[in-house]
C-alpha cells in the first residue's frame, strides 16, 4: 500500500516509510526529498483502530488451540501494523536543517566549474571573497584557475572541495555578493561525478557524470539544478538544503552548448 507526498504528489510513500511516520520524527519522500510528517490526529485513529480490531476478534480467541496461542503475538503485530498504515495521513514538514556529511577529500576528483562574462580579475575578487566566508564546517581547499577563452575560465580543485561548497560555489558565482554583472550574460556550470558526498541524492545515482547549473529565467537566485547523464534532473534550494525531482530541465542553451 502507497499514499501520495503532500509534496510532489507521488505515490511515494510505501508501507514501511507509513508504519515510521509519526508526529515527531519525519521521513523524507523517495521522489522528491522533502520531509513528510504524520497529522496529529494519526497516533490517536491508530489505536482506536488497533483496540477495535482486537475487540472485534476477541471472540474467536476461545476457537485458538492452547499450541497455537501463541500465533496471538505476530496477529497483534500486523493489526498493529496495518492500523498505523491504513489510518497515516501525510503532511508537509518544514526542511530538516542538516550538518554536512562527513568528507574525504579525493585528489582526483573531476569537479570542474566553467565561469564566463567576469574577467580574471573579478574572477579572483569573487573567489576570495568566497573562500573568505565561514567555512569552518568545510575542510580547506584550493582552487585553480585556468583560462579558456577570453573571459571565460576553468576552475579545478586539486584538493578537493565538499559537494556543499561545489554547489554553493556555483551559484556564488552567479551572484556575488561584492559585484554585479551590469547587463553582461554571466554563464557558471560545474560537472563532477555523482558520489555518496553528495547529500541528499539516491544512492542509484553513485557513479553518474551530472552538469550543475543555474536554471534558465532564474527568480529565485538561491537554486542551483543537477542533471545526471541519464536524463534527470534534480534541484536544490540552498536555503533548504534538499535535493528535489523537477520535470523541466530549463538548462539554457549557453550552458547545453558548452564544452570543456
Amino acid at each position: 500500500m502507497h499514499k501520495n507526498c503532500p509534496h510532489c504528489n507521488e505515490e511515494s510513500l510505501g508501507w514501511r516509510e507509513l508504519i515510521l511516520l509519526d508526529s515527531f520524527s519525519p521521513v523524507q519522500c523517495e521522489n522528491c526529498q522533502e520531509w513528510v510528517l504524520a497529522s496529529g490526529w494519526r497516533q490517536l485513529l491508530g489505536m482506536l483502530t488497533f483496540l477495535a480490531i482486537l475487540v472485534a476478534t476477541t471472540p474467536l480467541w476461545q476457537y485458538i488451540p492452547g499450541e497455537k496461542s501463541v500465533l496471538i503475538i505476530p496477529f497483534a503485530v500486523i493489526v498493529f501494523a496495518s492500523a498505523m498504515v491504513l489510518t497515516a495521513k501525510p503532511v508537509k514538514a518544514e526542511a530538516q536543517e542538516t550538518d554536512p556529511s562527513p568528507f574525504m577529500p579525493d585528489p582526483n576528483n573531476d569537479k570542474t566549474i566553467l565561469i564566463q562574462g567576469w574577467s580574471e580579475e573579478e574572477l579572483r575578487r569573487i573567489l576570495d571573497d568566497f573562500v573568505e566566508e565561514d567555512l569552518t564546517a568545510f575542510a580547506a581547499f584550493r582552487i585553480e584557475i585556468e583560462k579558456h577563452l577570453k573571459n571565460s575560465f576553468v576552475l579545478t580543485f586539486p584538493e578537493d572541495i565538499h559537494p556543499a561548497e561545489f554547489v554553493s560555489l556555483i551559484n556564488y558565482l552567479a551572484y556575488p555578493f561584492s559585484l554585479d554583472a551590469g547587463g553582461r550574460a554571466i554563464i557558471v556550470a560545474g560537472k563532477t561525478t555523482l558520489n555518496s558526498d553528495f547529500d541528499g541524492l539516491v544512492k542509484s545515482l553513485e557513479g553518474n557524470k551530472a552538469i550543475f547549473y543555474l536554471p534558465q529565467d532564474d527568480e529565485d537566485y538561491d537554486v542551483v539544478y543537477l542533471r545526471t547523464e541519464s536524463g534527470m534532473t534534480l534541484a536544490k534550494s540552498l536555503s533548504e538544503g534538499v535535493w528535489r525531482k523537477v520535470k523541466e530541465p530549463r538548462l539554457p542553451s549557453a550552458v547545453e552548448s558548452l564544452t570543456w
